[in-house]
């Protein structure tokens, strides 16, 4: 079978369907990923075929930081609506002619165009999202809320206002591309981007389960094993004392990286533990951090989690998934959207604490990274969660899906 796969958004977007396309490709199909160019040489590395397809989101969320820093302003929103709508149109010039070569099109992350390309194809489509905060739903807000609990009456109103600001910003562009298309339009954009009936969730059941009022298939998180060696500065720095703590924000863009390194840096010291500092979106890192803090560039969640003695991160899906399924302790600093939900999910489940971006200090983190390396009743939750979840095969159950239908 002949599957295309196409993902944009933020690394952690794009690798549950990198993850997907490689195990494709163990089974005996064919699977091309269709995404942004900042991956083509990561799908290059797992021999897989790729397609450039759309915008460089990460490069979007850099340069509009102040949206991703909870600092909104109208004039931050209307730029990012027009890169938005930019977005939407640049994927249908492509998907739309890339579908009809495939027998199915499954896309993730935010792929808006996915769908009516499989639809004018008339080729069967899923759709993997990574968190059931995404569905409108009486149990939880809409992700842009940044709320853990919310009344009923409160999240129904929050998702009645959030299905007209999808139609306002996206329905124009969208019904505009399918006309060309000879389709009929979509009155409800949020409900027919996260449609019931093509929509899959990847996320753990055990950290975030469906809500009630929503009947959608969930399956654990997509996990890309990834045989490639550590650089060897890395395996000479956790050969050389105890396990290290994990710090890193994703694609989390950061105004001040310097300042936030230096808190990481102080709070380590006054924790007594060894830091490995991811730089991601924000950039963290630098020279002058001394022996105790390597700074490195993106490495496999999957592997190396389970080599460290804590993860402190922002609660995005993928990492939170990698965390858990590590069985380590965990420090989720949320910064946007669904990352709320996650951290409140983590520390109802017992396995670490929570900061906000904003709670981001010395004193505080030094206090959260000594409590997860202390207490042993998280450490022990995190350590049977960790065991459950790596008896799961999302990947596997998926994929019986995609090829039984």
């Amino acid at each position: 079978m002949r599957i295309l796969i196409a993902a944009n958004g933020s690394r952690g977007d794009v690798q549950p369907m990198l993850a997907l396309a490689w195990a494709l490709r163990e089974r005996g199909h064919e699977a091309v990923l269709a995404s942004n160019p900042r991956f083509a040489s990561e799908a290059h590395a797992f021999g897989l075929p790729f397609v450039s397809v759309g915008q460089d989101l990460q490069r979007i969320m850099e340069d509009h930081r102040d949206a991703f820093s909870g600092q909104h302003s109208m004039g931050s929103v209307r730029r990012m609506q027009h890169a938005m709508t930019e977005e939407v149109r640049q994927q249908f010039q492509h998907l739309v002619p890339l579908a009809r070569d495939f027998d199915r099109v499954v896309g993730g992350g935010f792929v808006l165009a996915a769908r009516t390309a499989a639809e004018a194809a008339g080729r069967p489509f899923s759709f993997v999202v990574y968190t059931p905060q995404v569905f409108p739903s009486a149990h939880h807000p809409p992700t842009l809320l940044h709320l853990t609990r919310a009344p009923r009456w409160f999240a129904r109103m929050a998702w009645w206002g959030m299905g007209q600001a999808y139609n306002l910003s996206l329905r124009r562009v969208l019904n505009e591309q399918r006309q060309l298309l000879g389709l009929a339009p979509v009155k409800d954009v949020l409900r027919y981007f996260f449609s019931l009936e093509h929509t899959w969730v990847a996320a753990e059941p055990e950290l975030y389960p469906m809500p009630p009022d929503v009947a959608v298939p969930q399956v654990g998180a997509f996990c890309l094993p990834d045989a490639r060696p550590f650089p060897e500065e890395l395996e000479r720095f956790l050969a050389a004392g105890p396990p290290p703590v994990y710090v890193g924000f994703g694609s989390m863009p950061d105004a001040a990286p310097e300042r936030t390194t230096r808190i990481i840096a102080e709070a380590a010291r006054r924790a007594g533990c060894r830091v490995v500092l991811s730089s991601g979106g924000a950039g963290l890192g630098g020279k002058g951090l001394g022996p105790d803090l390597l700074p490195v560039g993106a490495l496999s969640h999957w592997k190396l989690f389970p080599r460290m003695a804590g993860i402190v991160h922002h609660a995005g899906a993928g990492t939170t998934a990698a965390a858990a399924r590590a069985g380590v302790p965990q420090v989720a600093v949320p910064h946007v959207f669904d990352q709320f939900m996650l951290a409140h999910r983590v520390v109802r489940a017992n396995l670490g604490v929570s900061l906000t971006r904003r709670q981001l200090t010395v004193a505080r983190l030094a206090a959260a990274l000594a409590r997860i390396r202390q207490d042993g009743a998280i450490r022990a939750s995190a350590a049977r969660t960790g065991e459950r979840l790596r008896q799961h095969n999302a990947l596997e159950t998926f994929i019986q899906h995609l090829t039984k239908t």
